[in-house]
């Protein structure tokens, strides 16, 4: 009878692991996968931070105005492109807010990108009446994708459109 017992635990024991043949298949398969799913990730992320980048200027521009409408004071919105930084700051004041754009992405107020590439800084002045001009914003990542920013505070909310691809 003891010796049924230790036939049992055996097949057990056996039956519980994996081979080394079974982990080779599936990490082959694994590899094979990640092999034609990965390449199609790259350009998906890339538009992605564009959208996430005008996304980030327009609430950045959003919250200036209402900071501006409420408390009665001049705000301004900076965009550096050349530091890919947007910040707003209340003239008079110490106060600084900035957020990091991400790398890749360009930012220019013409459409085609001029000879001289973006301007040092690009402004925006938020009075505390709320009336802003209409103004574009182009941003353009590394494989030539570019979004339009439009700032129309009168006609409605600020928007973000695809413009497609760029030169």
């Amino acid at each position: 009878m003891c010796s049924a017992g230790n036939e049992r635990r055996d097949s057990q024991r056996h039956a519980a692991g994996v081979t080394l043949l079974e982990l080779l298949v599936v990490i082959t398969i694994l590899s094979l996968i990640s092999g034609l799913v990965l390449p199609r990730i790259g350009p998906w992320l890339d538009n992605w931070r564009l959208r996430s980048a005008a996304e980030r200027i327009l609430q950045t521009v959003r919250y200036a105005r209402t900071r501006a409408l409420f408390e009665q004071h001049f705000y301004v919105v900076e965009i550096l492109p050349e530091k890919n930084l947007v910040r707003v700051l209340q003239p008079n004041s110490a106060f600084v807010r900035e957020s990091a754009l991400p790398e890749g992405i360009r930012v220019h107020t013409d459409e085609k990108e001029g000879a001289s590439g973006a301007p040092e800084v690009i402004r925006f002045i938020l009075p505390p009446s709320g009336e802003v001009e209409e103004k574009h914003l182009w941003l353009r990542n590394e494989q030539g994708q570019t979004i339009k920013i439009h700032l129309d505070f009168l006609v409605g909310s600020p928007g973000v459109e695809t413009a497609g691809q760029g030169s």
